[in-house]
């Protein structure tokens, strides 16, 4: 099978983003198709209660300062997402979205056609999955093509 375009979905904290970027960006260029690196970013909820009085200014205070901490989280994500593409993939379009990374992810492969999503897993046994939840089992089931799971034994093998 031969791909046209592929997503290379990513945390950029994650310690598996390089290899997933590497094990995509080889894929693309075997078959010559498009690539993008997407990420997403959580959305912050604005939801305060209601207060009266200096608790009331207190708290407009602090969200302010929560809703511009996040601003900036944001953006270290964005500039982070660039580099990480400047450094091993960089004819790749990067794309940042807004909201929960497996539904995010697989509307946007739908939305751009894409057939092969790559992304990592770090392979955790029930508990670990049950207590932290997994975006990649998550992905796979909401994705709209192909996905290829690159584990941490696969991206350490990829390095060699």
């Amino acid at each position: 099978m031969k791909f046209k375009s592929i997503i290379a979905a990513i945390s950029v904290d994650d310690d598996l983003a390089d290899g997933v970027v590497r094990t995509a960006g080889e894929l693309a260029e075997r078959d010559g198709a498009k690539l993008q690196l997407v990420s997403a970013w959580p959305v912050l909820s604005t939801a305060i209660p209601a207060f009266s009085g200096e608790a009331a200014a207190n708290t407009a205070v602090a969200a302010e300062a929560i809703i511009e901490r996040n601003r900036e989280g944001r953006q270290q994500c964005e500039d982070t997402l660039n580099d990480l593409a400047k450094r091993l993939a960089p004819d790749a379009m990067t794309v940042l979205l807004d909201g929960d990374p497996a539904e995010k992810i697989a509307d946007y492969a739908k939305e751009q056609g894409a057939d092969l999503i790559v992304t990592g897993s770090h392979q955790r046994n029930f508990w670990s999955t049950l207590f932290q939840g997994s975006a990649s089992r998550d992905l796979v089931r909401e994705a709209p093509c192909a996905v290829f799971l690159v584990t941490k034994a696969f991206a350490e093998k990829d390095k060699r």
